[in-house]
Order: structure tokens, then sequence, then C-alpha cells
């Protein structure tokens, strides 16, 4: 996990934010990101009412509200869920709604200047994930199809076929990064 020190730099060297009335948020991001996870845009907003912060990282997209004195609401949306960003803005705020084919967030009352930046680092965060998910399945596949090649024997076309199976299950969001590689090497030894 990263340090929070480590977290305020990164949004130190963000050239767009607005993190109004968010500092309990983002103080608890280190307890919701994972190691090599990374801020890539970070804005604040409300939604139902309350303030919250939406940050885009280079796996998900965080919606945290740590309540005024106590409580905790988190939800996020891996960028390979996401299906449709769009945005809206008037004289000085503006909104962003997010879809995950399920569910959509709606954050209203962001700083303008903060909505274009954060809906283009989504998009641009969204097309690297699903690359190197794409890159990651190919190569999980090819080595997979040279080690069947060599040996020919029909036990490694079956493992083929599950190494395939965790890698979808990885891409469509139901393998953790940790699932997934203790799986992989479990089949692979």
């Amino acid at each position: 996990m990263p340090t929070l020190e480590q977290i305020n730099q990164q949004i130190k060297n963000l050239p767009h934010k607005y993190i109004f009335y968010t500092r309990k948020e983002i103080r608890y991001l280190p307890r919701v990101m994972n190691e090599n996870e990374q801020v890539l845009a970070l804005t604040s907003g409300f939604m139902d009412g309350k303030t919250w912060l939406l940050v885009c990282t280079n796996r998900r997209v965080l919606f945290i509200n740590r309540g005024m004195f106590f409580g905790l609401q988190q939800l996020q949306m891996n960028l390979d869920r996401i299906q449709a960003i769009d945005s809206g803005f008037g004289i000085a705020f503006g909104n962003i709604r997010v879809w995950d084919g399920a569910a959509s967030m709606n954050v209203d009352l962001i700083l303008k200047s903060t909505v274009a930046p954060f809906v283009k680092t989504v998009q641009d965060a969204m097309d690297r994930y699903k690359r190197l998910m794409v890159h990651e399945l190919a190569s999980t596949a090819t080595s997979a199809h040279s080690t069947a090649s060599h040996t020919g024997s029909i036990a490694q076309n079956a493992m083929i076929g599950e190494l395939e199976r965790l890698a979808k299950l990885k891409a469509d969001g139901h393998l953790s990064d940790a699932e997934y590689a203790a799986a992989k090497a479990k089949l692979l030894s």
C-alpha cells in the first residue's frame, strides 16, 4: 500500500485537482489503494447531499465519502468495467457521470476547471488498462500455446483453456491481481 506521504506527493503533482473539504477522504486512501496503484486524477463534488472525493487510479475510479463525524461510504468501478463517462458544466461548476452497465454515479458541483481533465484522464486510463489486459491475455495464451505445442499432450491443451478462463475472469473483474497470480502459479506448477 502506498503511504499517505506518497499519495500526497502524487496529488501535489497533478495539474488539475479540486479537493474541497475532502482531506479526511484523502487520509483514507492508503487503506484502499493497492501497492502498484497510482493517483492519476482527483476532484470532489456532491452526491446525495454529501461531499465525495473522486479518484482515478491506474486500475479504478474510487468514490469516497467519510461523513461529517463518522462513517464511510466507498464505491469503486474498475476501469475495464466502465462503459461510459460523461460530463457537463455551467458557469463555475459541472458534473461527472460514470456508468458501469449496472449502475451510474452522478457527482455534481465539481469545479468546472477539473471536470474535463478528470474525464479525459479516466478515458485514457481505461484505454491503457484495457490494452494492458489484452496484451497480458495474449502473452499468457501465447506462452501456454507454445508450451502445449512442445509437449503436444491433451493435458497441456486443458491447461491453455484454464489459463484463458482465468485471464477472462481477471479481465471481467471477478479475480483480483493477487488471486489471478496465485491461481496461475498453481496451474503452471
